[in-house]
């Protein structure tokens, strides 16, 4: 590169042809903005490495925290493999109280259906019981020990319910008692105490009474009641007038949601009127009945086939069938066992709707209907 020889004389003279450069600012205001540009230096300096160290340490704590739910997902995992409670148990009290129906690990959902396997050695009594505001008979199944009389199965069983908990009246079940007959195990004798609520109330108790009395009888296997009021055959009833026995049919029916407020656990029941085929009565089973009874099969959900195949019925749901992990569903499927229990089925083969399995309800496989309906939380003292 050329250099040009520059001297004083050339320098002064180009400065000379340089523009004219006027400041018009007082000298405090270009002392404020000298001082302003220092603060705003050092302010860099120490802020750049600064803002290096916060992001590293963000850095450690997102790491930190994303591996969080893994570690809680285990611990949950590993507190599930070390309970031993039903469903809808509550947890081993500290006096070393032993479970008396099996766990699964689906306990997050409470079941509302006993299974043959859950049963752990023991068995379990049925007792058909009103709701407080009697509009429903809820069929609550209670482990009870295997070798007692029936009698005394149904008596242990009632003591269990819980009226504030469970939201039912057990008042019209007070001083009856339930037992087969010994002549038949179909025909069973219930013997009323004249100081029943049932003699003295309206139609409204008397219909609730009777239903509950059948509710439990048909659960354990009777076809036939007679009725006694103490020791004299027979109960004259204000409104029914005189009943001295009742035949038990074959209903039929749908299995509903019931829910007596938000402080009570959702129960399966039954449906007042019967269907003539199953899949009438799938159909029913996506609408309400009254205020009481909501919809078990949701809206989302549409029942593509159903083929019945002597004692096992298929169920195929549509592929544009929402199936997924929520309650709904999970109750959805046990109020689908218990009505093809209803209709004489043995088990149920759930197909389609793109999924593999509902919670432990595996689909392509036989799932056996259940042996009772809606179990409920007790525990047994340890021996």
């Amino acid at each position: 590169m050329k250099k040009f020889p520059w001297n004083d004389e050339c320098l002064q003279h180009t400065l000379q042809q340089m523009p004219m450069i006027k400041d018009y600012r007082s000298k405090e205001e270009v002392y404020r903005r000298l001082v302003k540009a220092r603060k705003t230096a050092r302010l860099k300096a120490w802020f750049l490495p600064s803002l290096a160290s916060v992001v590293a340490a963000m850095i450690v704590v997102a790491l930190s925290v994303s591996s969080l739910p893994m570690k809680k997902e285990r611990e949950e995992n590993a507190e599930k493999s070390n309970k031993h409670m039903i469903t809808l148990q509550a947890e081993q009290r500290s006096n070393g109280s032993q479970p008396l129906l099996s766990a699964n690990e689906y306990d997050d959902i409470p079941s509302r259906i006993v299974t043959k396997a859950a049963l752990n050695g023991q068995d379990i009594a049925v007792v058909g019981v009103p709701d407080e505001q009697s509009q429903v008979v809820i069929p609550l199944s209670v482990p009870v020990k295997k070798h007692e009389s029936v009698k005394r199965q149904l008596e242990t069983a009632k003591t269990q319910i819980d009226e504030q908990t469970w939201g039912v009246s057990k008042r019209l079940l007070n001083g009856v008692t339930i037992e087969p007959s010994r002549e038949s195990k179909q025909v069973w004798i219930v013997r009323v105490s004249k100081q029943n609520p049932v003699f003295s109330e309206g139609f409204t108790s008397e219909t609730m009474f009777l239903s509950s009395i059948e509710e439990t009888v048909r659960w354990m296997g009777g076809k036939k009641i007679r009725f006694f009021t103490e020791n004299k055959e027979g109960m004259e009833l204000s409104h029914s007038g005189y009943v001295q026995s009742m035949k038990i049919f074959n209903k039929k029916r749908a299995y509903y949601l019931y829910q007596r407020g938000q402080s009570h656990p959702i129960f399966l029941v039954p449906s007042p009127q019967h269907f003539p085929t199953f899949f009438a009565a799938l159909k029913q089973m996506k609408k309400d009945v009254g205020a009481s009874m909501r919809s078990a099969i949701p809206q989302r959900v549409h029942i593509e086939r159903v083929d019945v195949r002597q004692d096992n019925v298929v169920i195929r749901f549509a592929l544009d069938s929402q199936l997924d992990a929520s309650p709904s569903t999970y109750w959805m499927v046990e109020a689908i066992l218990l009505t093809a229990k209803e209709f004489g089925f043995r088990s149920v083969t759930f197909m389609g709707g793109n999924v593999k399995r509902i919670g432990p309800y595996i689909f392509g496989k036989k799932i056996a209907v259940p042996v009772g309906p809606n179990p409920i939380m007790v525990t047994s003292p340890a021996r």
